[in-house]
């Protein structure tokens, strides 16, 4: 599934980012990467998602949220 079928609320983990190498190095950066854990914190305007990754909140449009492919991850309670 990808982070822009994702409801807020839920968390998951980064399988891949299919989006230019500049770009990705760029959100490797911020902690989005393959394996980084989101969690989804709001939808955004358009179709975007605000994500928190550790402790820093991202907000990303629907055209990248559509090529950022997730799975979701149990909580532990």
């Amino acid at each position: 599934m990808d982070l822009a079928s994702c409801e807020p609320g839920a968390t998951v983990r980064v399988l891949d980012v299919e989006l230019d190498e500049s770009t990705r190095r760029r959100f490797r950066t911020f902690g989005l990467a393959p394996g980084a854990v989101l969690h989804v914190t709001h939808r955004g305007g358009f179709g975007g998602r605000v994500v928190g990754v550790g402790a820093d909140r991202l907000a990303l449009d629907a055209g990248t949220c559509r090529r950022v492919r997730v799975e979701a991850v149990a909580v532990r309670s």
